[in-house]
C-alpha cells in the first residue's frame, strides 16, 4: 500500500501520532503491507545529512522493487495522478513504477487505486 499519511483530527487539531481513516496505514489494514519510517525519517536524514530525495532513493525505491519482485499488487490509498500530488513523493512513486517496471495505468477499486 502506497499513499499519503493523514493524521487523526481531535477537537479540530491534527494528531500526527494516530493515522487518520484515509491514511495509507489504515487503508492497508491487515491485508496489505506498507513501508513507514514515521518519526525516524527526520532523525535518519539528520544523522546522515540526507535530503528527502536521498531518502526516496535509499528507502522508497528499494521497497517498491521488493514489492514488484514479490508479485504484490500495488495499491494506492490516494490517486497519485491527481494534480495536487504532482510535486509529492506519492507521484514520484507512480512515475518510478511506470518507468522502471512498466506499469501503465491506475484503476480505482472501491476506495483505492490499483497500479496495472
Amino acid at each position: 500500500m502506497l499513499g499519503k499519511y493523514t493524521p487523526t483530527i481531535e477537537d479540530g487539531v491534527p494528531n500526527f501520532d494516530i493515522p487518520g481513516p484515509d491514511s495509507y496505514i489504515v487503508k492497508a489494514g491487515k491485508d496489505s503491507t506498507y513501508f513507514d519510517l514515521g518519526k525516524q525519517w527526520d532523525s535518519i536524514k539528520d544523522k546522515y545529512n540526507l535530503t528527502d530525495n536521498d531518502m526516496f532513493e535509499l528507502f522508497n525505491k528499494p521497497v517498491l522493487g521488493d514489492a514488484v519482485a514479490g508479485g504484490k499488487e500495488i495499491r494506492f490509498s490516494h490517486d497519485p495522478t491527481k494534480r495536487e500530488y504532482r510535486r509529492s513523493y506519492l507521484f514520484q512513486e507512480w512515475v518510478y513504477l511506470k518507468e522502471k517496471y512498466g506499469y501503465r495505468r491506475i484503476e480505482k477499486e472501491g476506495t483505492m487505486w490499483i497500479a496495472k
